[in-house]
């Protein structure tokens, strides 16, 4: 069956690899156009939309939040791990009241706690 029709077609070169589907560059060119469109809508709108979107649903703008939030938070041992809770407090205490002589205010203690239980003076 030599010349046969199947013959014909059973060793029928396909298209070339290299030619087949979208050309090159042109999901590139979509990408970089809609961010840059995206990044130009952002500057105009932006904060405007944040506002709007934590005033009317509050449930989205916290699950946008979260959603920009790592997923696992690396915390490194520092010099506050080997304290305990009345060194950090005293440690605190003092920090604030340096703050607030920075600012120029009377430094005064607003905390007092008694009988384990936080005051307001």
């Amino acid at each position: 069956m030599a010349g046969s029709k199947w013959d014909e077609k059973k060793f029928r070169a396909g298209p070339d690899p290299r030619r087949v589907g979208k050309r090159a560059g042109t999901r590139w060119k979509l990408q970089t156009g809609f961010i840059a469109d995206l990044a130009a809508d952002w500057e105009e709108h932006g904060a405007g939309v944040i506002r709007i979107v934590r005033a009317e649903e509050p449930s989205k703008y916290l699950s946008i939040v979260a959603s920009l939030m790592p997923r696992e938070l690396a915390i490194e041992a520092s010099i506050a791990s080997d304290l305990d809770d009345d060194m950090l407090a005293q440690m605190i205490e003092t920090l604030r009241q340096q703050l607030l002589a920075q600012a120029g205010a009377e430094p005064t203690k607003l905390l007092e706690l008694k009988n384990d239980h936080a005051r307001v003076d």
